[in-house]
């Protein structure tokens, strides 16, 4: 049943996703449903952590490039007559960009920092625009004025492409910054073209924002189709093992079946050989059961044999193996275990079934069901084969239904010793 419920629920999904994927094909940029929205903005933010971190070396070396060049550059460019002030600037504009960099990779590399990632990187984008805003815009340099444009552009965009917070709260933490930027800039009586200077702050923050929405809608289309996949393979999955467990198992009693008792014998077998520790071998089956079938029926007969599988699985332990070997027969593979613990296994297995006091009329020992059991014990001997062991515990079972049934007995391989 629980088989059932998880394909069903999984299916369930899995058409809601398609749904979901024809929506996105026909109107991109759909919200998702709650959960689903959460996921995707959770593995969005976790994708541009990843990417910081993998590409933080490369950054340090392109970084490390570009300052070089607009030191260089900034030197033979900057007015002589405010060289001083010029130069100090455009060394704090380098370094505070390394520091917002720097910071948010802190934030991205470090478990203690991440669940703080999406307020740091709004908190270092903010001040990256008000700080550059305030270093580019107090220079006397014109070119430099010229420059700073450009470099408040590109803060917008890096803030919404690179840092993987959605882009409506980047769009608010860009438009809080311009308007802090430009009170900053009135308040200190800098002299600006307000509108071009209103123009350039708002307008990178709408296109960096319309930029990031673009590529948000092309990440929820992979989103999708990749979440699909998981979806099928997780079906394709269950499908699988329920099909490698009914290969192994007994569809009527859910035990395991002969081609599984099989395969485990090999093991059981060959690791008892290899450690020298005894491995014991039980046969059980249910006595007059043909006469039970004839009697009352091919379904009671199935809900006896149902029953009489639980009865033994609740008898065993963890360790140890059960399987339907055909018709009303069952065995037990009982790893590590002497003659005297399989006794106890098998008068367990016994007792439990006696419990069942399922009746039995045409029994010919006893009004109930009962059922009779044989056994016999491996100790790790070199000279003695599986088929030895197979065959002395089928003979057990043979003799303990030749004394009468409803009965254990043990039959060792060497043939003189009987318990």
């Amino acid at each position: 049943m629980e088989y059932k419920y998880k394909l069903a629920k999984l299916q369930y999904d899995k058409e809601k996703n398609e749904e979901l994927i024809k929506r996105q094909r026909k109107r991109a940029g759909q919200v998702f449903p709650k959960q689903l929205e959460v996921e995707f903005w959770q593995q969005h933010l976790e994708q541009a952590r990843h990417n910081i971190n993998q590409y933080f070396w490369s950054g340090v070396l392109i970084y490390f490039i570009i300052t070089v060049l607009m030191i260089t550059g900034d030197y033979w460019i900057i007015d002589r007559n405010f060289f001083k002030h010029d130069f100090i600037h455009s060394l704090l504009g380098l370094v505070n960009g390394a520091f917002c960099l720097l910071t948010l990779f802190f934030f991205a590399h470090y478990k203690i920092l991440r669940p703080y990632y999406a307020y740091a990187a709004m908190a270092m984008i903010f001040w990256a625009i008000v700080s550059m805003t305030w270093l580019t815009m107090t220079v006397h340099t014109e070119v430099f004025r010229h420059q700073a444009m450009m470099i408040i552009s590109m803060i917008y965009i890096m803030g919404f492409v690179l840092t993987g917070v959605k882009p409506f709260h980047m769009l608010l933490t860009g438009l809080m910054a311009a308007v802090v930027a430009m009170i900053m800039l009135l308040t200190l009586y800098i002299p600006i073209d307000v509108m071009v200077m209103g123009r350039v702050l708002v307008g990178s923050t709408v296109v960096g924002f319309l930029i990031s929405k673009m590529l948000c809608t092309r990440e929820r289309m992979i989103f999708l189709v990749m979440h699909q996949a998981r979806l099928s393979e997780k079906i394709n999955r269950i499908h699988a093992e329920e099909l490698l467990h009914l290969s192994q198992h007994d569809a009527l009693t859910k035990v395991s079946n002969r081609r599984t008792f099989d395969e485990m014998l090999d093991s059981y077998f060959e690791q008892a050989r290899h450690d020298e520790v005894p491995l014991s071998l039980l046969f059980i089956d249910v006595d007059f059961f043909k006469k039970y079938n004839d009697h009352y029926g091919h379904q009671k007969g199935d809900e006896v044999i149902s029953a009489i599988a639980k009865s033994i699985k609740d008898s065993i332990r963890h360790m140890d193996f059960v399987a339907r070997y055909g018709g009303e027969e069952f065995v037990v593979l009982l790893p590590e275990t002497d003659a005297h613990g399989a006794y106890a296994v098998a008068s367990n297995i016994f007792k439990a079934v006696e419990r069942l006091a399922i009746p039995h009329s045409q029994s010919l020992v006893d009004s109930n069901v009962t059922i009779s059991l044989g056994f016999t014990v491996y100790k790790g001997e070199a000279d003695i084969f599986k088929s030895d062991f197979l065959q002395r515990a089928d003979q057990a079972l043979y003799r303990a239904k030749q004394l009468g049934r409803n009965q254990i007995y043990y039959h060792t391989l060497q043939v003189e010793e009987v318990l």
